[in-house]
């Protein structure tokens, strides 16, 4: 009788773990991206500035909500009824609609609160790292203030993908 073999080679045995590493990111992506603020912009801050941090007030003066939108503005981006009467995400998701159209300008004084990652032409790209030359404890660095933890999540895990990479490679 002949005997098969049947463990993975080397090869394989690698290919097997990059795929469970990139499986393992894409799911640490879509926690990270139901765990975090659903918007990279300080929106508690911009409404406090703008309403006091009250996210449900009508003061009388044509603003509503916490981010004091127009009318006309809350309704042709996508809000229903008034602001003031919708909830602080429907709320935030309008306001990023109105940024993507107006920019921080929608909000004159208070828009200082927001980044500049407004949209991909205004957004710095981070510079390419070699991998290879950094030590383990190097390759899971903190989120910067403007960054995401989607955004760095993906960074760390692309970080690991190429230091696999360049492991096997290295084999």
């Amino acid at each position: 009788m002949i005997r098969i073999d049947r463990r993975p080679s080397g090869n394989a045995r690698r290919a097997t773990l990059i795929g469970l590493f990139g499986a393992l990111c894409i799911a640490l992506l879509g926690l990270g991206a139901g765990t975090a603020s659903a918007a990279p912009h300080n929106w508690e801050e911009v409404a406090q500035c703008e309403s006091g941090g009250d996210w449900s007030t009508n003061t009388g003066n044509g603003f509503y909500g916490g981010l004091q939108f127009t009318p006309e503005t809350w309704k042709s981006h996508g809000g229903k009824g008034l602001a003031s009467e919708a909830s602080k995400a429907e709320q935030i998701m309008v306001a990023e609609n109105v940024l993507q159209t107006q920019g921080r300008g929608a909000w004159p004084v208070c828009g200082q609160f927001l980044t500049l990652e407004t949209s991909p032409s205004e957004s710095t790209p981070e510079p390419e790292q070699d991998v290879t030359a950094e030590t383990e404890a190097d390759s899971a660095p903190a989120a910067t203030s403007d960054e995401s933890t989607s955004t760095m999540i993906a960074r760390v895990a692309l970080e690991g993908a190429r230091a696999i990479a360049a492991e096997a490679a290295s084999r």
